[in-house]
């Protein structure tokens, strides 16, 4: 099978403070309609835990509103890197083909479903990401925002150090 390359850009809008990643097939098991931000996801500890298996992987934006976000293949630039100064580092588990991205307040009523457009294609395996981004022009994070979300797939989970939510905002 040829390998296809990540190229894929989402606009999204969310009233939460963060951004959650995952894949569908990692979280089959999850029950509709639950309120798995309460009992699974409200305490820095427990997304660290997560963030370290890899099957829910959120970060806080600092703010809601209106995100253009990039999915990219590989390992960012210098010159992306100089673009968009703030950073962090993630792994994540694919299974069955695709990576989610929706809003953390999502998670206060969990679906299965989520929206065709908030979904990206890839090949299963483990990715290590680097989400990086920079305050928008205006000052105000979340005022239509642009976040790159680079994937570089590897043998097995990186090793991450999180010990509580992860911010990509300073």
């Amino acid at each position: 099978m040829e390998q296809r390359k990540i190229y894929h850009d989402v606009e999204l809008e969310i009233d939460g403070m963060g951004l959650v990643l995952y894949s569908p097939g990692a979280v089959k098991n999850l029950v509709e309609g639950e309120n798995f931000f309460e009992k699974d996801y409200s305490m820095p500890q427990q997304v660290s835990a997560h963030i370290k298996k890899g099957d829910i992987v959120g970060f806080c934006t600092g703010s809601g509103g209106r995100f253009h976000i990039k999915f990219r293949e590989g390992y960012p630039s210098e010159e992306i890197s100089k673009k968009y100064p703030i950073s962090i580092r993630l792994g994540l588990d694919v299974s069955g083909g695709k990576i989610a991205i929706i809003d953390l307040f999502w998670l206060m009523e969990w679906s299965q479903e989520c929206p065709e457009e908030q979904q990206i294609e890839v090949e299963d395996g483990i990715y290590h990401l680097t989400i990086l981004t920079a305050q928008p022009d205006s000052g105000i994070w979340g005022d239509d925002q642009e976040i790159s979300i680079y994937l570089n797939k590897m043998d097995k989970m990186p090793e991450l150090t999180w010990e509580g939510v992860p911010e990509l905002f300073f």
